[in-house]
């Protein structure tokens, strides 16, 4: 299994993207492919029937997705300290996690070379421009292929920044199940028809961004509160520091009183108060 590493740092900043075959494999792979695929449907399933979500025949599922597999891999320790490095600071919040979906019919980006659909993330995930020099006023994704891509998968398209958005000059993400690309909102990218008569194309994706900075972030989760099961249970799984990534006050903040912890304790199953007793002490 491939491991991320500060050469990774390095990459991300000199070509906006990074591609990483093995990131998941064995068991794992299988668990999360199996919980994709629930919430997924898979061509077969839907063909009678094919979705318009988006452009063209795809779909889009953000949190909740009730899949306790997909929560847990957001949480991926390495791709945390990755994040903290590249955003230069140690508090983080998760800012959505989603699953997407290419069928054949799906034609936004167009094939070949053409520059139809090349863009960046940003527009649609901050309120303010791009920084051209400040590289933590955006936000680093992780996106992983599940399942191999092929060239007529409708393979994401990435330009390596030396190349500006010269498209002849693209990097295809066909890849291996497993495989991991990581990139920014700041990433000039395009997707691609797919044009294979049967079959998708998954992809599973987490991100994350500066704790203070409010003004970003694409999809949120704060209505997630209740009505969502495993998601609470996740929440209730995690440690006091765990849960800051997911917006929650830190433990001694003076929101948690033993009025409030009782109610937590009730709403997210699992969850243990005494780390914020001992910083109310």
């Amino acid at each position: 299994m491939s491991t991320l590493t500060d050469a990774h740092i390095e990459e991300l900043d000199t070509e906006g993207f990074f591609i990483l075959p093995d990131f998941i494999s064995g068991e794992k792979l299988a668990k999360m492919q199996a919980a994709q695929r629930r919430v997924l449907p898979t061509w077969e399933k839907i063909q009678s029937e094919p979705p318009q979500d988006q452009s063209g025949s795809s779909m889009l599922a953000c949190f909740p997705h009730e899949e306790m597999e997909l929560y847990q891999a957001t949480m991926h320790e390495p791709s945390i300290d990755f994040a903290r490095k590249w955003l230069k600071t140690d508090k983080l919040h998760m800012r959505v996690g989603c699953l997407i979906a290419r069928y054949p019919g799906h034609k936004a980006g167009g094939t070949g070379s053409d520059a139809s659909n090349l863009h960046i993330d940003n527009g649609n995930n901050s309120l303010l421009p791009m920084s051209e020099t400040l590289r933590e006023f955006g936000q680093v994704g992780f996106w992983v292929h599940l399942e191999d891509v092929e060239e007529d998968q409708a393979p994401l398209r990435l330009i390596p920044k030396k190349h500006g958005q010269d498209m002849t000059k693209n990097v295809p993400l066909v890849c291996k199940a497993g495989t991991l690309c990581v990139f920014t909102n700041y990433s000039w990218h395009s997707a691609t028809a797919y044009t294979r008569a049967e079959g998708q194309r998954f992809t599973f994706g987490y991100s994350f961004g500066r704790a203070d900075h409010v003004w970003e972030g694409f999809k949120h989760y704060t209505h997630l509160g209740k009505g969502s099961p495993v998601f609470g249970q996740f929440i209730g799984s995690l440690s006091a520091a765990e849960r800051e990534f997911w917006r929650f006050p830190p433990a001694g903040h003076p929101y948690y009183s033993e009025q409030t912890l009782p109610l937590l304790e009730e709403q997210y199953p699992g969850w243990n108060s005494d780390e914020y007793r001992a910083a109310m002490a």
